[in-house]
C-alpha cells in the first residue's frame, strides 16, 4: 500500500525535526513538536521525541500512526469484514490502535480498537471496532454495521499522512457527517499532532489546525476531538492536553478528547514503554475530559506492540490489560 513510503518519510522528517519548527512553545521545544505527527504509518517515527523537543507534544510520534495503515493487510477495504462486536464497550475508555485484531484476552479491560481503515480486515474481534475515514480516498467507503463512533482524517496536517489543509478537510467533512448520521454514530474530529518541518506540513500546530478547521467548517457536526502524542513522560502529556502550562491544551475546544495514538517513540526501550504506560493510564482514566484513549501498537515501534500476530497479548499487552480502569 502506498502509505508505507510516507511512514519512512515521516521518520526522516522527525529526525530533521529537531531543528525545527517552532510551534507553540513547549518546554523546550515546540519545534520538535512540529515534527511529531506521523501516521500509523509506521508508528511514531523515531519521533522526535527526544525529550522536550519532540515534545511539544510528542509530536514526533504522531507520525507513527498514520502509516500504521501501511501495515494493513493488502486485501483492501472491500474485503474487510464487519468489525468487532459493537456493543461490548459501555463506558470503556481503553482501546488499541493496531493492525491486528485483539483477541478475547483483552476484554473487558480493553473495550475497543481501530486499524486506520473504514472496515476491519479479517474475522474481527470481540471488542468494539471503530472505523476511520483515513483520508480523501476513503470518502466513499461503506461503514460496518453497528458503528458507534466514526473517526475522522488521520493527521491531515502531515503531508506524509492524509495531507489535507484545514479548509480541504472542512470541505470534505459533510460526507463524514452524512455517514455518521446514517449510522447513528458519534463523529470524531481529524486526529492531529505537532508537525515539522513546516515545509512538510499543512501547519505545524495541532491547536491552530483545529481552530482553522472549525472556522472553515462553521455549523459542522464534530462530537469529539482526536489527538496523538509520542513524548515519553507524563508531565508533557498533561501539558499537551490541559490548559495552563507551556502548551495550549485541547480543552479549549469544549469537546470530549480521544487520545487515539500514544506511546514512547521508537528510540525508547521496552522498559521505557512500560514505565510511561504505568504513569499515563491512571491519569487518562481519571481525567474527566479524556473520553477514550488507545495505545499505539504497530510498526515502526515494535517494542510498543500490545498484540501478537494471533491476537493474544504481548508482555506489554498483559501490563495494559492488568492496569486498573477499562470498562465499567
Amino acid at each position: 500500500m502506498p502509505r508505507v513510503s510516507p511512514a519512512l518519510l515521516r521518520a526522516l522528517a522527525l529526525i530533521a525535526l529537531a531543528g525545527g519548527c517552532s510551534t507553540s512553545s513547549t518546554n523546550s521545544g515546540t519545534e520538535a513538536a512540529a515534527g511529531a505527527g506521523g501516521k500509523a504509518s509506521g508508528g511514531a517515527p523515531a519521533g522526535g521525541q527526544s525529550g522536550h523537543d519532540a515534545g511539544a507534544g510528542g509530536v514526533a510520534g504522531a507520525s507513527g500512526a498514520t502509516d500504521a495503515r501501511i501495515d494493513a493487510p493488502s486485501d483492501g477495504a472491500s474485503d474487510r469484514g464487519a468489525g468487532g462486536a459493537a456493543g461490548t464497550s459501555g463506558a470503556c475508555k481503553r482501546g488499541i490502535a493496531t493492525n491486528t485484531a485483539p483477541g478475547a484476552a483483552f476484554f473487558p479491560s480493553v473495550g475497543w480498537w481501530y486499524d486506520w481503515s473504514p472496515r476491519v480486515a479479517g474475522a474481527g474481534s470481540a471488542l468494539e471496532f471503530d472505523p476511520m475515514i483515513w483520508g480523501s480516498m476513503d470518502l466513499n467507503a461503506t461503514l460496518p454495521a453497528l458503528t458507534r463512533y466514526l473517526l475522522g482524517f488521520n493527521e491531515p496536517n502531515f503531508h506524509a499522512q492524509s495531507n489535507l489543509t484545514a479548509q480541504q478537510a472542512a470541505a470534505d467533512w459533510p460526507m463524514l457527517e452524512a455517514k455518521a448520521t446514517a449510522a447513528s454514530a458519534a463523529l470524531v474530529s481529524p486526529a492531529v499532532n505537532f508537525c515539522g518541518p513546516a515545509t512538510s506540513c499543512n501547519g505545524t500546530s495541532p491547536y491552530q489546525y483545529l481552530r482553522d478547521f472549525f472556522a472553515a467548517c462553521a455549523g459542522c457536526r464534530v462530537d469529539h476531538i482526536a489527538v496523538h502524542w509520542y513524548n515519553c513522560d507524563l508531565p508533557s502529556l498533561v501539558d499537551y492536553l490541559e490548559p495552563g502550562g507551556s502548551l495550549e491544551g485541547f480543552e479549549q475546544f469544549g469537546k470530549p478528547i480521544w487520545l487515539t495514538e500514544f506511546s514512547c517513540d521508537g528510540t525508547k526501550t521496552a522498559a521505557d514503554q512500560e514505565a510511561f504506560m504505568r504513569a499515563a493510564i491512571p491519569y487518562l482514566e481519571s481525567n474527566p475530559h479524556v473520553f477514550r484513549y488507545s495505545w499505539f501498537s504497530a510498526d515502526p515501534i515494535p517494542n510498543a506492540r500490545l498484540v501478537n500476530s494471533d491476537g493474544s497479548p504481548t508482555a506489554l499487552g498483559q501490563v495494559y490489560v492488568s492496569l486498573p480502569g477499562g470498562c465499567h
